[in-house]
């Protein structure tokens, strides 16, 4: 992909293991000169001549433990002050993030050293070095919930480019509130306002897939007009999602034991997004499933293995 020459050019600061590698190949395959590893107090030297080609520029700095902070600024400073379209781009995530991507990597961090021990202090030394920098930036991107799909999007939509939208999941599932709550979760929506067909003997031993079960929560009347203004809501919410780089969004929709009231909203809703959002791939999950017993009604195409209710 071409890029003509009124592209800014791009300082990438990133903590380690927020996905500067994927971001450098994002830039690349848009047309952007990549330069990786610049010393600070080479940046000048480095980045003026590179300036005056036709190609646009992306570089990131090499860092270390033994570096002053606000030397570093400063060197950014001058060279934004000097360097006309020049930005600065960041990527982080939170410590506890960044922990745990190495941890499930195995690999070292560039931090640790004989003075720093261990990997939760060299992440956190390099957020201390980082922060400064990262007060200067004119684009940011938190990595923590970002795909590499949705990370192209949004690195995309800064360089003026439309890419075309990538098929959009809602993950859809429904949980017990004294199971605890989902944890992968964007947005949670509590079903417990709602009578509970649990105190009815006879709909007691079904679930929320059973048609008793629906007809009961939708003959309450708080039941079905709170569902037309959650459905709209949900329907309205999903292309901005997309608007925004994602490509999947997860909805959990919960009430006491997961089994009547979230199971039953949540299998309306997704009728309702298939038939409003076609653009949308819509996936139910009944987490509590296996907890639901014998004479409940079981999904006949269940999305995984550990259901819910």
């Amino acid at each position: 992909m071409a890029v003509d020459a009124q592209k800014p050019h791009f300082l990438l600061l990133a903590t380690n293991g927020s996905g500067i590698t994927t971001a450098l190949d994002i830039f690349s395959d848009f047309g952007y000169l990549t330069v990786a590893g610049v010393d600070p107090e080479q940046m000048h030297n480095t980045m003026m001549p590179l300036s005056k080609s036709v190609t646009p520029v992306v570089f990131t700095l090499r860092l270390s433990p033994d570096m002053d902070a606000s030397a570093i600024v400063s060197a950014v400073d001058a060279l934004k002050t000097n360097l006309a379209n020049f930005k600065i781009f960041t990527l982080d995530a939170p410590a506890e993030v960044l922990v745990q991507r190495y941890m499930a990597s195995g690999k070292r961090h560039p931090f640790e050293n004989g003075s720093i021990q261990g990997l939760q202090e060299a992440v956190d030394t390099e957020k201390k070095l980082f922060e400064p920098l990262k007060k200067r930036k004119d684009y940011s991107i938190d990595t923590s919930t970002t795909t590499a799909t949705e990370l192209r999007h949004k690195i995309g939509r800064v360089l003026g480019y439309e890419i075309d939208n990538q098929e959009f999941t809602v993950n859809l599932t429904t949980f017990g509130f004294k199971y605890g709550l989902p944890q992968d979760a964007e947005l949670v929506f509590d079903m417990r306002f709602m009578t509970n067909p649990f105190y009815d003997e006879a709909l007691r031993p079904l679930s929320g897939l059973d048609q008793p079960v629906k007809d009961f929560i939708f003959a309450l009347d708080h039941a079905r007009s709170f569902f037309d203004k959650w459905s709209a809501l949900v329907a309205e919410m999903l292309p901005l999602y997309q608007q925004q780089g994602k490509t999947r969004l997860t909805i959990a929709v919960g009430c006491t034991g997961g089994k009547h009231r979230s199971v039953c909203m949540a299998e309306a809703l997704s009728d309702y997004l298939k038939a409003h959002c076609p653009g949308c791939d819509v996936v139910v999950t009944h987490r509590e499933m296996l907890k639901w017993g014998p004479a409940a009604t079981m999904p006949s195409q269940s999305p995984c293995a550990a259901g819910g209710a």
